[in-house]
């Protein structure tokens, strides 16, 4: 009788374990998408039809700042930057997605599109001589360039329809912002930033993912350690930040398109402060904070108008909720959560 001889070859070993390894990632990755998906779709039907037109209204531009958010989490979260400018982006982006529409007509897809490029080169700009700085310095050199954006609205204005380079005009027959054919009511049009706000945080999580993620976790570790590798530091904090303002500028086309005009009473200095704080507060390490980061900064003030408190409170709770943050939780509350349930399943395991 013969026996079958078993292989104890350690490198067959190595490669059965790293093909389970990789089917179970794949498999891993799969659950995720199909999750998001379903969560995604049942979004687009439920909210608008359970939600009237003002609450719509609110998640639309809840989806609209979340893009903003995105940018924010992106900065602190990979490379430990503090970026208070990314309301004023949005502003700019605005501005831009209302000029090219009135001036050229052009399809509304190449208006975002190019909002947020050009909105994007401006990030470059500003981020070529702030990025020397950091920690308490850039903060206050990003706050001071939001105010100094909210002035130049206030000057300009925004474009309406009116002549000239600016395009503004105080009296008259003002235009409104097209929105594109397939959304041109407000449940559609939310259906449509929901699609566009989505396609910016997979941007955000294929930058992460890929060769730049690399490179801003080295960085955040030790700047040089990865001089010391290759990495030019100066050109991927740039890249991060220009990929924020990209985000910003999206955002404010189809802020543009929702309202038709803008004023700059919506990008208020006080509100790249607040929203960079609750970001913070929701959890700026995971993509779900900056979500949860967004929702409070827009719909929780309408919550409380709904229940006849003046919705300025919620800047007064904000406020309390990040030095709550900052004592007791410094990874926000998603990090809160996701160490409880850690802690909970650690706890499950040894009771077994």
């Amino acid at each position: 009788m013969t026996s079958e001889s078993v292989s104890t070859d350690p490198v067959s070993a190595e490669s059965v374990e790293a093909t389970r390894t990789s089917r179970a990632s794949v498999i891993g990755r799969g659950r995720h998408v199909f999750l998001l998906g379903t969560v995604i779709t049942l979004l687009a039907w439920w909210v608008p039809n359970y939600f009237g037109a003002r609450w719509l209204s609110t998640w639309t531009s809840t989806l609209v700042f979340a893009m903003a958010a995105a940018g924010i989490g992106l900065l602190y979260s990979r490379l430990g930057l503090a970026s208070l400018t990314q309301v004023a982006l949005i502003g700019v982006g605005g501005w831009v997605a209302l000029r090219l529409e009135f001036a050229f007509h052009l399809p509304f897809p190449i208006v975002v599109l190019a909002s947020g490029t050009i909105t994007a080169l401006i990030g470059l700009a500003i981020s070529l001589p702030t990025l020397r700085l950091s920690g308490l310095y850039l903060a206050l050199v990003t706050l001071m360039m939001a105010a100094g954006f909210h002035e130049i609205f206030i000057a300009a204005g925004f474009p309406n329809g009116g002549s000239g380079f600016l395009g503004y005009q105080s009296s008259g027959d003002l235009e409104r912002m097209s929105r594109p054919s397939i959304a041109t009511t407000d449940p559609a049009y939310f259906r449509l930033v929901l699609i566009v706000a989505v396609a910016c945080f997979l941007l955000v999580w294929l930058h992460d993912s890929t060769k730049p993620g690399r490179a801003w976790r080295l960085i955040a570790q030790s700047e040089g350690a990865a001089h010391a590798t290759g990495i030019n530091v100066t050109f991927y904090k740039t890249w991060a930040f220009t990929l924020a303002a990209f985000l910003a500028g999206i955002g404010g086309a189809m802020f543009a398109g929702q309202l038709g005009q803008l004023g700059p009473s919506s990008f208020q200095t006080i509100d790249s402060l607040l929203l960079f704080g609750l970001v913070l507060v929701g959890g700026a390490y995971h993509w779900s904070g900056w979500i949860i980061g967004v929702i409070i900064f827009k719909a929780f003030p309408a919550l409380l108008d709904d229940l006849g408190l003046n919705g300025n409170i919620a800047t007064m709770i904000a406020g309390l909720a990040l030095i709550l943050n900052l004592i007791a939780a410094p990874r926000g509350i998603v990090g809160e959560v996701g160490r409880l349930i850690a802690a909970n399943r650690k706890s499950s395991e040894s009771d077994q």
